[in-house]
């Protein structure tokens, strides 16, 4: 397991399993709480070359309790915790989008607790996969902060208004069956099925193309997003159409085969 950059509390921990690239978001005394070198840290790992020889990433906590408790707000006088959630916010947007626009789809394996900032970064990841008994919060508007749109936004595009509203005003913690219901995860197995069901995931996204995912999820950004959704699906479908595994998948259909894709 190879560490990114570090602070003196985080660090960011990566390694390599067959077809993927595992993040884990790593501050054990602080209930792998984000801070400055952990956010920054996962903005240069997902845009690097690791990822990029990936065909999926997981991202997660370290240990068995925490995904992240969210920004660390742990020690400081009042002034400096107010400085410090000025700068985690932008940090946080940074780390979000990283993850939004990573070329290979993130999977959110929510090992534990996932509250406030880090669950933005679990909505920006394309689907999540929470144990049994994890629990999420966004406490934001009990610490007085008005969420940024851009976050906002996320919880919107997969709940809804009326139920983003409710997660943000009461700022009550759901269990992940709650969750499951609401929308914000996508599947919740138990304690042990966890990884598993995380490696599966990433093993059936390369079965597919990578052109096609890649262009896929442009796409849905673009619908998500307010992006130019007429010129983002004609230039990924005309790559899709074009490419050498449109035609490889025609052919290995054809003659009953498994295809052997190149991203080309």
């Amino acid at each position: 397991m190879t560490p990114g950059p570090t602070s003196p509390l985080g660090r960011l921990e990566a390694h390599d399993e067959p077809g993927a690239r595992v993040l884990r978001i790593a501050n054990e005394g602080r209930a792998n709480a984000l801070d400055p070198g952990i956010l920054s840290a996962l903005v240069s790992e997902l845009q690097g070359p690791a990822v990029a020889g990936a065909r999926a990433v997981l991202l997660s906590g370290a240990g068995e309790r925490h995904f992240s408790a969210g920004l660390d707000l742990a020690d400081g006088s009042t002034d400096e915790l107010a400085a410090r959630v000025r700068d985690g916010e932008r940090l946080l947007g940074e780390a979000a989008r990283a993850i939004a626009e990573c070329r290979r789809p993130v999977v959110g394996v929510l090992n534990g607790t996932v509250m406030g900032g880090a669950l933005e970064l679990a909505m920006a990841c394309d689907f999540r996969i929470a144990r049994r008994g994890a629990r999420l919060a966004m406490p934001a508007a009990r610490l007085g902060v008005v969420y940024a749109p851009e976050g906002l936004r996320r919880f919107v595009d997969a709940l809804g208004p009326a139920r983003t509203r409710r997660l943000f005003l009461t700022g009550r913690a759901l269990e992940a069956g709650e969750a499951l219901a609401l929308g914000l995860v996508d599947e919740v197995v138990p304690d042990a099925e966890l990884w598993p069901a995380a490696l599966r995931a990433a093993e059936e996204i390369g079965l597919a193309a990578p052109l096609a995912v890649e262009g896929t999820r442009a796409i849905i950004r673009a619908l998500t997003g307010g992006g130019d959704v007429a010129a983002t699906a004609a230039e990924w479908r005309e790559r899709a159409f074009g490419s050498r595994d449109h035609r490889e998948a025609l052919d290995a259909f054809r003659k009953r085969r498994a295809p052997e894709f190149r991203g080309e």
